[in-house]
């Protein structure tokens, strides 16, 4: 989790990691109109957006993919309501960019567990700042520390 036990890591503040978002829904597959009930009910674009968004993380890949995509150009800058925006964005063309990964367990011909998640790198200097500064930002994501011998997860 990404609390303060990330602040007791010992790694350079370079090093890489990932803020993973896992959530899911039971659903009724057969309908084939499960998707926007999962993602609204694990908020999981809003949670993507909050990081995207962010100060903390200006520089990040997804950002500058929207931008470079032109799917940021409609936005009025006056409207003040660019995490909307960018949660509208990303939802309306997530089938083409894949901001959010699905995928579908299912128990039997009509029913199943549909289960979504993103991973948003940064480096563990920049999440630290955030977990001392701004800690609601980050609350609930696992930490995923990519070191030179594999990759540490941090959980409770």
């Amino acid at each position: 989790m990404a609390d303060h036990k990330v602040l007791t890591l010992e790694f350079d503040d370079s090093t890489t990691v990932d803020l993973l978002f896992e959530g899911g829904c039971d659903v009724i597959h057969c309908n084939d109109d499960y998707h926007e009930n999962v993602f609204s009910d694990t908020g999981v674009f809003e949670t993507l957006a909050m990081l995207v968004v962010s100060e903390n993380f200006s520089d990040n890949n997804i950002l500058q993919s929207m931008r470079e995509h032109g799917l940021l150009d409609h936005y009025n800058r006056g409207d003040y309501n660019f995490e909307n925006h960018v949660v509208e964005i990303m939802q309306e063309n997530n089938w083409d960019y894949e901001f959010v990964e699905g995928k579908l367990e299912q128990y039997d011909h009509k029913r199943g567990f549909y289960r979504v998640q993103f991973s948003f790198s940064t480096d563990l200097g920049t999440l630290k700042s955030i977990v001392r500064n701004d800690p609601n930002l980050v609350a609930g994501l696992d930490v995923i520390v990519h070191t030179d011998v594999g990759q540490l997860t941090v959980c409770d």
